[in-house]
């Protein structure tokens, strides 16, 4: 039994340990396709979405505020393309080409699901209805969030502004979010990771048990998003060996990345919550 803490390298390698027993290698793969296959119909939704609402505008404030935060040859490949769809005014919530364009958005929530299980050593048994919508209200879920987020970019500067006419003594000096791109993106991340460690497992899990892998898997993000784009820079391998398409096959490399990293966050709360159990069950034993 387990009768001290664990110290970090062993709680890594640990959890690195059961990313290789739960094949996290092939899933983070599925994971990356499954995430470029659904990013354009995610954001043509959401351009719809918020096209029924009448705020097209505000999408493409959000969109363009986060690409600004990701390395510009990371996004590149896709930045004009996410641009083109964005100045496309979309209505049709009905049509059925807007319900493929939501089951295709689906497929990388059930991709998340898949890996978080796995991490957590959990099988599935939810019926099949209940996952779809599950998948369904997540996609709906994120939709709007980003759309309320999209009107915090357009009301904060206005709030600004007026404060400053009305009451200059009270004024927070934002005169742009510029500044405040990476920390606003972290959040969006974190609260991103929160609810799907929260929801998608088939198991309710609390904070304390999702917190320290959310937080591990942030801080990973951040380096290899930091490491990747300055390797990028200096030592692009990718444009000699895929041609036109190095930018594409980087980004979907750093997806893969990201995907492993999220799944070894699952791994981390999983080894931790392993270590918890067997010190309460030595306590028992030696109170027993």
């Amino acid at each position: 039994m387990i009768e001290r803490k664990p110290s970090l390298p062993e709680l890594t390698i640990k959890a690195i340990q059961r990313l290789f027993a739960d094949e996290a290698i092939p899933l983070a793969g599925n994971f990356a396709f499954r995430m470029i296959f659904s990013l354009f119909p995610f954001l043509i939704f959401v351009t719809s979405l918020a096209g029924f609402f009448g705020t097209e505008d505000m999408v493409t404030r959000i969109v363009t505020f986060l690409l600004g935060v990701a390395p510009e040859n990371l996004v590149r490949p896709f930045a004009s393309e996410i641009r083109s769809i964005l100045t496309v005014p979309r209505t049709g919530l009905l049509s059925i080409a807007a319900l493929v364009t939501v089951w295709s958005a689906m497929g990388g929530v059930d991709s998340v699901r898949i890996g978080l299980n796995r991490a957590y050593g959990l099988t599935e048994t939810r019926p099949v209805w209940l996952l779809l919508l599950l998948n369904l209200l997540f996609v709906m879920g994120g939709a709007l969030y980003l759309i309320a987020f999209s009107a915090l970019l357009v009301v904060i500067p206005a709030l600004n502004e007026v404060i400053a006419n009305y009451a200059p003594q009270w004024q927070i000096h934002i005169d742009t979010l510029d500044p405040y791109r990476v920390p606003l993106a972290v959040l969006i991340l974190f609260f991103g990771l929160w609810i799907a460690h929260r929801l998608l497992p088939n198991k309710v899990l609390r904070p304390r048990e999702f917190l320290p892998g959310i937080t591990i898997t942030l801080i990973v993000w951040l380096v290899i998003t930091a490491a990747f784009a300055w390797y990028l820079s200096h030592f692009n391998s990718f444009s000699t060996t895929y041609a036109s398409l190095s930018g594409i096959f980087a980004s979907m490399f750093l997806i893969y990345l990201v995907g492993l990293v999220m799944i070894f966050g699952g791994e981390v709360n999983r080894v931790i919550m392993i270590y918890r159990e067997e010190r309460a069950f030595d306590d028992d034993d030696r109170n027993g």
